[in-house]
C-alpha cells in the first residue's frame, strides 16, 4: 500500500486547472505571433534574433521570454501530456519567478529614456504576462495538494494493522507509554535508591 501511495504521488491530479494550464498554453503560443515589444514579435524576443536587438530589447525582457518559453511552452505542454508531478512542480516554480521577472521587465521599460521612447511593450507581452499568471494560480491550486486517490490510500494505510511484529510493538509502545516499562521515567526513584544505600554503608562503617 505504501508503494501505491507512492506510485499515485508521481502523477498529479489537475481536475478543472486542466483546462486552465491548456487555454493558457495555446494563448502563449498565438503571443508568439503578436508584437512584444514595438516592431519585435514574440518569437523574435525569444530567438534573440537581430531585429529584437536592433529594437533595443532589455536584458528583463529577453528572460521573460525564456522564462515564458520553459514555463508555458515546455513544461505546462510536458505536464498536460504526461500529468507527471515532478514536471508540474518545474512549471511552477518557473512560472513564479517568470511573474517576478514581468513585473521587473514592465517597470524597467516604462523607465526607457526619451531616446528609446518609440519602443513601447506590445499587446503580446500583456498577454504573456496575463498567461504566467494565470498558470502559477492553477498549479499553485493544485501541485501542492493530494489527490482523491492519494487521501484514499493514506487513510486505508493509517487503519491497516501492520503485520510486522516490531512495527506493531512500537505503534503500541506510542499509543500507551504509560505502560512500558523502557519509556517510564524512574530517575528520580533511582536516585534517591542511590542516596539511601550511601547513607546506609556510611552508618555501617560507623558502627
Amino acid at each position: 500500500m505504501a508503494q501505491r501511495e507512492k506510485v499515485s504521488a508521481r502523477h498529479v491530479e489537475l481536475g478543472g486547472a486542466y483546462f486552465v494550464l491548456l487555454g493558457a498554453t495555446v494563448v502563449y503560443f498565438v503571443t508568439l505571433l503578436l508584437p512584444q515589444v514595438t516592431g519585435v514579435q514574440g518569437w523574435q524576443v525569444v530567438t534573440f534574433s537581430g531585429t529584437a536587438a536592433d529594437a533595443g530589447v532589455k536584458l528583463t525582457e529577453y528572460v521573460f521570454a525564456v522564462l515564458c518559453l520553459l514555463g508555458i511552452g515546455v513544461f505546462t505542454t510536458a505536464t498536460l501530456i504526461t500529468r507527471r508531478t515532478a514536471l508540474a512542480l518545474i512549471a511552477w516554480m518557473i512560472t513564479t519567478v517568470a511573474v517576478a521577472y514581468s513585473l521587473l521587465a514592465v517597470w524597467l521599460r516604462l523607465q526607457r529614456p526619451g531616446s528609446e521612447a518609440d519602443v513601447t511593450l506590445g499587446v503580446g507581452t500583456y498577454l504573456m504576462i496575463a498567461v504566467v499568471i494565470v498558470a502559477f494560480v492553477a498549479y499553485a491550486m493544485t501541485v501542492l495538494r493530494r489527490s482523491p486517490e492519494q487521501r484514499e490510500l493514506a487513510r486505508a494505510r493509517a487503519e491497516t494493522d501492520d503485520v510486522d511484529e516490531v512495527a506493531r510493538a512500537q505503534r503500541e509502545a506510542s499509543r500507551n507509554p504509560g505502560d512500558n516499562p523502557l519509556l517510564v521515567d524512574d530517575r528520580r526513584d533511582r536516585s534517591r535508591r542511590r542516596a539511601q544505600r550511601r547513607a546506609q554503608n556510611t552508618e555501617n562503617k560507623t558502627d
